[in-house]
């Protein structure tokens, strides 16, 4: 199958084959493979947190919490429907909220609610409209925007078996057609310097990226050129910019994925998921950071030479 012919997965089937995969996002997030499987938010976790934190709200936990309102909503994504299908295409899959309401409390609106979430849509409400179509607008006028950086496949999962026996999927948000030059949108608080090295770092989007190059690899046969992300603020006035991985950051993305990989593997053959402690029972040693350290030393330092100047001063009689 391929990009443009994607792989339809019949109603309570499993992946039994690698490839390009058509799936509701309910059911990517699923175990929708014949073996445990995990895509790149679950391998972030297990990097950030631990594998107790990645297990509690994966589908293996047998007891998990319940599920949110909107589990899978992403503005962004929202935005991008609205930049690249039209209102009409946009309608097709989110509906906004009538006025009327502004909770679910009475049976009317309940009713609706149900009404649009067995037709698949997402339920928006009028002030998140105002921001998709703020954030489509900028996204649009911007030039890179313009010239296709974001064109290609969309709604497309990559999944493939990786020698550990795991199954790994990826979703990136356009599969290029023409070239090797894959993009994410993001939102962002703001696109100053200091805003996107924080969220890349806190939300481990080289580690996304770096399995996004995995699955081109694995599925499509060819090899990841260069990672971008098209960052736009999430409020007025919609800052659009983007910004390129460097292949070093996208290596050790690589390195802490084999890593995260690996712990699934284990954790599912062994069937314990550790905390951040990895398992121990005996009690560790827990030190100040180096910079919390280093600034205590230093205030020591100032009272100390304070306390030997009024030493040196002479009493009064």
């Amino acid at each position: 199958m391929s990009l443009a012919t994607p792989n339809v997965l019949p109603e309570g089937a499993k992946i039994t084959a690698p490839g390009v995969w058509d799936l509701t996002m309910s059911v990517y997030h699923s175990s929708c493979c014949e073996g445990p499987s995990i895509s790149s938010s679950g391998l972030r976790t297990i990097w950030s947190q631990s594998a107790a934190h990645y297990w509690y709200s994966s589908p293996y936990n047998p007891n998990p919490p319940e599920p949110e309102e909107r589990p899978h909503f992403s503005i962004g994504r929202a935005a991008h429907h609205l930049l690249y299908l039209g209102r009409k295409g946009f309608d097709d899959e989110f509906v906004v909220r009538p006025s009327e309401w502004k909770d679910w409390r009475t049976a009317a609106a309940r009713e609706w609610r149900e009404e649009q979430i067995k037709t698949g849509r997402t339920i928006i409400t009028d002030g998140e409209l105002e921001k998709i179509t703020g954030m489509a607008r900028s996204l649009g006028a911007h030039p890179l925007v313009k010239q296709g950086i974001l064109d290609g496949a969309v709604e497309r999962s990559l999944i493939w078996q990786d020698p550990s026996g795991a199954w790994l999927k990826s979703r990136p948000d356009n599969i290029p057609t023409g070239s090797g030059l894959f993009a994410d949108l993001k939102t962002t608080e703001s696109v100053s310097d200091e805003s996107l090295e924080r969220s890349l770092a806190s939300f481990g989007y080289h580690m996304q990226a770096a399995l996004v190059g995995m699955a081109s690899e694995a599925v499509l046969g060819r090899q990841m050129e260069e990672f971008a992300f098209v960052w736009v603020e999430k409020a007025p006035p919609h800052c659009v910019r983007v910004t390129v991985l460097t292949g070093e950051d996208l290596e050790r993305g690589r390195m802490q994925l084999r890593r995260s990989i690996d712990t699934f593997a284990r954790c599912v053959a062994s069937g314990e998921w550790p905390g951040p402690g990895g398992g121990r029972t005996d009690a560790e040693y827990l030190q100040l950071p180096a910079w919390a350290a280093k600034r205590i030393d230093q205030a020591l330092e100032v009272a100390a030479a304070e306390a030997n100047d009024n030493a040196d001063q002479p009493k009064a009689a």
